[in-house]
C-alpha cells in the first residue's frame, strides 16, 4: 500500500497588478482608497467607478486578482479572462491571498504618498465578505477608515450578532444592495445590517433598483461617505 502523502501548504509570491490614480493632487499624504471587484472582473472595470466616488485629494488603487480562470459562455476563439480572489478548497488559503494583496497594496501607497492611516476599501460582490473579515485585524493592526461593500455578502461563519474587536469598532460601513440581485436575495440580505452593526463603529445597508451591478443611484452616497472619513 503507498504511504498516504504528506501535505504541505507553502507560501508563493504572485504578481499583484494595481491601478492607480490621483483624484485631485493635494499636499501632504493623501487619504487612500483601495478597490476591489467581484469574480470574473478586473481592475480596469471598476477604476472608473473609484475615481467616481473618491474623496478629493485621495489616493486611488484599483487591485486585480491575482487569479485568473477563462470566463464560461465567451466565445471560446477568443476567450475572455476574468480575475477573482481565490476559489481554492481551502478558505483560510483564500482570506491569506487576499490579505496579502491588501497589505501590499497599502505598503505600496505608502511609498507613494498615501496615507496608510486613512485608508477606505471598496468591494464589489466576491470581495464584499473579504474585505469585512479583514477588518477586524487589519494589516499592521491600523483600522481602516471606512468600508464600503456593493452588491456583496458577509462572512459565512458570521451567523449571530457577535462583537467585532478592536480594530473593527473604529471602522465604519456602508452597505450597498440591489433589490433584483440574483446572487444577494432580500431574504438574504435581511439581517446585514444587525450583523455589521454589531461588529463596526457604524452600519449603514442601502437598498436600490436594480441587478447584480454598482447602481449608479448610489455613487452620490458612495461618494459622500467615504469624504466623512477621510
Amino acid at each position: 500500500m503507498d504511504p498516504k502523502p504528506l501535505e504541505t501548504t507553502l507560501s508563493v509570491r504572485v504578481p499583484l497588478r494595481v491601478l492607480s490614480a490621483r483624484a485631485t493632487d493635494g499636499p501632504g499624504p493623501a487619504p487612500v482608497l483601495i478597490g476591489l471587484h467581484g469574480y470574473g472582473q478586473d481592475a480596469d472595470s471598476l477604476l472608473p467607478i473609484l475615481l467616481q466616488v473618491a474623496p478629493p485629494d485621495s489616493l486611488v488603487l484599483s487591485l486585480e486578482g491575482p487569479e485568473s480562470a477563462y470566463l464560461e459562455g465567451t466565445n471560446t476563439s477568443v476567450p475572455r479572462r476574468g480575475f477573482h480572489w481565490g476559489v481554492s478548497t481551502r478558505a483560510a488559503d483564500n482570506r491569506a491571498v487576499h490579505r496579502d494583496c491588501v497589505a501590499e497594496a497599502i505598503a505600496w501607497a505608502r511609498a507613494h504618498g498615501g496615507d496608510p492611516e486613512r485608508v477606505l476599501l471598496l468591494g464589489f460582490s466576491q470581495s464584499c465578505s473579504f474585505n469585512y473579515r479583514l477588518a477586524l485585524a487589519p494589516p499592521e493592526g491600523v483600522p481602516f477608515r471606512a468600508i464600503a461593500a456593493i452588491c456583496g455578502g458577509i462572512p459565512g461563519e458570521w451567523k449571530s450578532n457577535e462583537p467585532g474587536t478592536g480594530a473593527s469598532r473604529e471602522t465604519d460601513v456602508l452597505h450597498v444592495s440591489t433589490r433584483e440581485d440574483d446572487i444577494y436575495s432580500l431574504d438574504k440580505i435581511a439581517h446585514y445590517r444587525e450583523r455589521l452593526a454589531a461588529r463596526f463603529r457604524s452600519a449603514t445597508h442601502s437598498l436600490y433598483d436594480g441587478g447584480h451591478r454598482v447602481p449608479s443611484a448610489a455613487a452620490g452616497e458612495v461618494r459622500a461617505f467615504f469624504a466623512a472619513h477621510a
